[in-house]
């Protein structure tokens, strides 16, 4: 097989992974599923990279001072979330914490990705709970310790976080006109918005009705009232890109 439709059938098979644009589940067991593509890493991180590397441009133009540190902030935030649903799942035995625990791996993985392209180094100390972001270390140590109080708390931080991963990838997105960096948002943000309608659904199953603290009213209820996002367009996208750069070559060989 050569090698570019290695890099085809990689990119194709694991869109329905990362550019499924996760729901509760994170979209792991689609992703389970797949038959075995030929990719020389090994760990599941390492597969969402080669999936991703085969997706971007390749382009070695160096992000803009804004375009860096939001990817540096993203990719710490991204790594909290993981972390702090990790904690979480130890603690409480509610399948939730498990599955976007491990969405947020491949969230973490995909920043991680962008930082490469542009030659950013990784913020990630390596050491779960721990961040070079002094704003996020301290977001992490307030709702660790909040969750540790009961299920409900856990949950309302989990929520919490999704909400402030969607509005700081709002923010995000309306200062950058990178397309690869847009096209990672916006399925971060996507994975997000799933990840928040999961929350709320199980903080109902407890009597809890969430309400929004950093979205706003009108934004967060939208999210809330509308369907789980399959992704269908991301994948779409994604496949009329490849179209594109086989014709010119691009990033390919």
């Amino acid at each position: 097989m050569n090698n570019r439709m290695t890099k085809f059938l990689i990119a194709f098979a694991l869109s329905f992974g990362f550019f499924a644009c996760d729901s509760e589940d994170g979209g792991t067991e689609a992703l389970a599923n797949l038959p075995l593509v030929e990719v020389s890493t090994d760990g599941y991180t390492d597969i969402i990279t080669a999936n991703l590397k085969t997706v971007l441009s390749m382009d070695t133009t160096v992000a803009d001072e804004s375009e860096q540190e939001g990817l540096l902030l993203m990719r710490e935030e991204e790594l909290l979330a993981h972390d702090t649903y990790s904690l979480f799942a130890d603690l409480y035995d509610v399948r939730i914490f498990s599955n976007i625990t491990r969405s947020e791996s491949t969230h973490a993985a995909a920043v991680l990705t962008l930082l490469d392209l542009f030659g950013i180094e990784d913020p990630a100390t390596g050491i779960a709970g721990e961040y070079n972001n002094e704003t996020l270390q301290t977001l992490y140590d307030e709702l660790s310790e909040k969750g540790k109080l009961s299920i409900e708390e856990a949950l309302k931080a989990g929520a919490f976080i999704e909400e402030v991963d969607i509005k700081d990838l709002e923010d995000l997105m309306a200062e950058t006109e990178n397309e690869d960096i847009l096209l990672v948002y916006d399925n971060l943000q996507r994975g997000s918005r799933n990840h928040l309608r999961a929350f709320v659904r199980v903080l109902s199953t407890y009597g809890v009705d969430y309400e929004p603290t950093v979205l706003g009213e009108d934004n967060f209820n939208e999210i809330i009232n509308s369907d789980t996002e399959r992704g269908s367009g991301c994948l779409n996208d994604y496949q009329n890109k490849y179209r594109n750069r086989k014709g010119n070559g691009n990033g390919w060989n």
